[in-house]
């Protein structure tokens, strides 16, 4: 990518800026240090320099020079040169941009929470490259621990509720106390080794509870609470490093960060829920060839494994200066916290919640009710051999529907009208049970379409939903910590209420599950209804208050701008 650039002192009416403004030369030079966007070897450089009789000439006058026949504005050095500084060489000269390109760049500050701008070191091929390597190792350890947990009421009975809660339990304290300070202190891709290594301790420990009954308890236990601090690792730097990459890939495609954020969203989404599908259906492949359920979590144990370990090939990008600089003025407790302290003071923060509260309830009850009990009473499934078919086509449609809707949101609706279809699908899925509590006239075509349903919500929570809190809030740690930490307490809440949530006698809405325990299944049924128009209503608010927030920058930069002029 070639960048045209000059030099320029500062407009001032102070006496000293008018002497060094007289005596300041404009230089036009072809920024080398950045490849093209084709991956070719980038042009050598030209530069012409005014000549001293013209330097004398300027001298004579205090007047800022006269606009060039382009419309170009010129910017100061303080202003153009300290955002991604992903390498040291990076020039410190100021560049020339036209009305048009200083618009983009303004909404891409503003999306970031960055006051200064340089452009990206790497051209957006080789983002892209790095990006599908990282989802592809990235989805594959978590498949494992997805289809694992999706699992674990269907073979545990109410032991894998109570490891669940627990995971998420975990889940949700690292996500509020360490895991923000972790990947600040070592980048996001290392962070995300780190989750991803202790995911693998939690999907073995499923192969020695079926292995070992005597340390069954102990060993689902324990790997629920090890697997939750993994898992607030994982996925604090996957929204890190998926702003820094939507970011750079802006900047390299002189997008603004709505729409690149949205497409790698997209991007993203599509690989996760994609091999979601392809490990999922592992599990019920191998028990058709004949697997044991030792044999099926050992396999899902060294994919996790070998995915973790391959991650050392993804690109890691090094914190940029400025976060360095912010990094060594915080302290340890203000980095742990940070998420915390951000849903505390941002008004937008909490208007946000019932958006994840509504994913994770939706979650908990097809996992604890639908997975366990429906398929068991409806189609005969005792060995749960369905579970890995159905829930791969929830994420099947999550990843066809992701692609959908991060093109749909770049080139025609925004994240808007797309999350409030995400909403009504999670309110579809338990507004069927309501109205037809009766299992046994459940049949697959009705069971394929709540897992469709489903699948559609899953779309927007994964892609356009990120892609929203990374064009919304500044700290993209703590704000994808918050995503971790309100998904994580009220998926913990919804597992507690699944396990506690008795009845006394058999009906439509009080169901025997397998391990012959009476439960009522309408709390979480209401639970979801509720928490899926409370979330459109609160989203509507905190885009309102973000759209506010936009404006009055924008009207701050402008001001800024004409004073430069002046």
């Amino acid at each position: 990518m070639t960048t045209t650039t000059c030099i320029t002192a500062a407009a001032s009416n102070s006496p000293a800026a008018a002497a060094s403004s007289s005596s300041s030369a404009t230089t036009t030079n072809t920024n080398n240090n950045h490849t093209d966007q084709d991956g070719s070897d980038p042009q050598p450089s030209s530069s012409s320099s005014s000549s001293s009789s013209s330097s004398s000439s300027s001298s004579s006058s205090s007047s800022p020079p006269p606009p060039t026949n382009d419309d170009t504005l010129l910017l100061e050095p303080l202003e153009t040169t300290k955002l991604f500084p992903s390498s040291s060489h990076r020039d410190k000269n100021t560049h020339l941009t036209t009305l048009q390109q200083q618009h983009l760049l303004s909404e891409v500050m503003f999306s970031t929470g960055i006051t200064t701008i340089n452009p990206s070191d790497y051209t957006p091929s080789f983002i892209i490259k790095h990006f599908i390597l990282l989802s592809i190792l990235f989805s594959t350890n978590h498949g494992a621990v997805v289809s694992c947990l999706s699992l674990a009421t269907a073979r545990m009975g109410n032991l894998g509720n109570w490891q669940s809660s627990i995971l998420y339990l975990s889940y949700t304290l690292s996500a509020l106390l360490g895991a923000t300070l972790m990947v600040k202190n070592v980048g996001s891709r290392n962070a995300m080794l780190v989750g991803m290594s202790i995911y693998c301790i939690y999907v073995g420990c499923f192969a020695v509870a079926m292995a070992v009954s005597s340390i069954r308890n102990i060993s689902a236990l324990l790997g629920g609470l090890v697997g939750g601090i993994g898992g607030g690792f994982l996925w604090t730097a996957q929204g890190s490093y998926f702003a820094r990459a939507s970011e750079e890939y802006a900047l390299a495609k002189s997008l603004n960060m709505e729409q690149s954020s949205a497409w790698l969203g997209g991007i993203f989404a599509g690989i996760y829920l994609g091999l979601e599908v392809v490990m999922r259906l592992f599990s019920t492949v191998m028990i058709r060839w004949g697997w044991s359920w030792m044999a099926v979590f050992v396999g899902y144990t060294v994919l996790a494994i070998v995915s973790a370990v391959l991650m050392v090939f993804a690109k890691d990008y090094p914190l940029t200066e400025e976060e360095r600089v912010k990094n060594e003025s915080q302290s340890v407790f203000y980095k742990s916290t940070v998420t915390f302290r951000l849903l505390w003071t941002n008004a937008k923060m909490k208007y946000m919640v019932p958006l994840s509260a509504t994913f994770a309830l939706s979650s908990v009850f097809l996992t604890t009710f639908v997975n366990a009990e429906v398929l068991r009473v409806a189609l005969g499934d005792n060995n749960s051999a369905y579970v890995g078919m159905l829930t791969s086509v929830t994420a099947a449609v999550g990843g066809i529907m992701s692609l959908v809707f991060g093109y749909a949101s770049q080139r025609m609706t925004g994240n808007d009208l797309i999350l409030v279809i995400g909403c009504l699908s999670f309110f579809a899925v338990s507004f069927l049970f309501f109205m037809y509590p009766e299992l046994s006239t459940w049949n697959f075509s009705w069971l394929l379409l709540v897992y469709t349903l489903q699948g559609v919500g899953r779309a927007t929570f994964e892609g356009a939903l990120k892609a929203e809190f990374a064009t919304v809030f500044e700290d993209k740690e703590a704000a994808f910590g918050n995503i971790i930490f309100q998904n994580g307490l009220v998926t913990t809440l919804g597992f507690s209420i699944a396990a506690n949530s008795k009845c006394s006698q058999v009906g439509y809405y009080c169901i025997e599950f397998k391990d012959h325990g009476l439960h009522n299944i309408m709390v979480l049924e209401v639970l979801v209804m509720v928490s899926a128009v409370l979330a459109i209503a609160g989203y509507q608010r905190a885009k309102m208050i973000y759209i506010r927030e936009r404006e009055e920058h924008e009207m701050e930069s402008r001001l800024l701008g004409e004073d430069h002029l002046l």
